[in-house]
């Protein structure tokens, strides 16, 4: 049994809830109250079978309020609530950092890295760059994971079968660039595998212009009613892909995780490209 432990929450973010739900199940009570109503829906949606990744449980959670960690322990059976992670370095296999807030990774996660844990953390990795080269060992020698769940959406699946010569790409996304990004660039990177040879960024919008004369166009709406995650994919034909089933998208980024821990291999090694491209659309 694969044990590991989840710390957070950051603001805007109930990726604690729903992580764990899906390795541990959920207890519908809890979960309808949690406030989190956008995870009770498409959880509930699921079936009991949908649950559960072989061979690993979430044990061990801590976040910044007891309160909240209780309630994310009781709505996904969590046996044990620390008041410090540290507690937890000697009780797990590894730890999903599950928070947003990029600024707090490299501080959570050294001591879990130095300790040989393995350690998925939330997107984005870091904007930092003394970060990201302390980070690179430990994603080469697979023992850190790093990616967003829109690289997995089973929508995506249709496009990357096409093998199609698309010559331009447009994504939206809702919040801002530091954040959602990632999302657009990890769906975008795995389906081509184009070179960024220059980077414009004109408000919202950031430009990748990459070699054959191909562009990336990424589209960030701030605050927006309802979440949108869209694809356009323009080549001989045109493709549009809207990401709705998040379920999926969350299940298979953790199995990947956990098919680092058991194979010590990933497909996430762009991370590190990503980032600086994260970096160079501020700059």
């Amino acid at each position: 049994m694969i044990k590991l432990g989840i710390i957070g929450i950051s603001d805007g973010n109930g990726h604690p809830y729903s992580f764990s739900a899906i390795v541990n199940g959920y207890d519908d009570k809890y979960m309808k109250e949690s406030g989190w109503d956008n995870i009770y829906t498409y959880l509930s949606q699921r079936d009991k079978t949908d649950f559960g990744i072989c061979d690993v449980k979430i044990t061990h959670i801590w976040t910044q309020d007891i309160n909240e960690s209780k309630k994310i322990a009781n709505a996904t059976y969590i046996t044990n609530i620390v008041d410090n992670y540290i507690k937890m370095l000697d009780e797990v296999d590894g730890v999903i950092i599950a928070r947003d807030d990029y600024e707090t990774h490299y501080e959570i996660a050294k001591p879990f890295l130095e300790a040989g844990k393995f350690v998925f953390i939330d997107k984005p990795l870091s904007l930092d760059y003394e970060e990201l080269e302390y980070f690179k060992p430990f994603i080469e020698k697979n023992q850190l994971f790093s990616a967003s769940g829109i690289k997995y959406a089973i929508e995506l699946d249709f496009i990357k079968q096409k093998n199609e010569e698309f010559k331009f790409i447009r994504a939206t996304c809702v919040k801002d660039w530091d954040k959602y990004g990632i999302h657009m660039l990890d769906g975008i990177f795995s389906v081509v595998d184009w070179k960024v040879k220059e980077i414009k960024r004109v408000k919202n919008n950031c430009f990748l212009f990459c070699d054959n004369d191909k562009i990336i166009e990424i589209c960030m709406l701030g605050k927006y009613n309802k979440p949108i995650f869209k694809f356009e994919f323009f080549g001989i034909d045109y493709y549009q892909i809207d990401i709705k089933d998040y379920f999926i998208a969350f299940k298979r980024l953790l199995q990947n995780f956990i098919f680092m821990i058991k194979y010590k291999k990933q497909d996430s090694l762009k991370t590190i490209e990503l980032m600086d491209i994260l970096i160079k659309g501020n700059e």
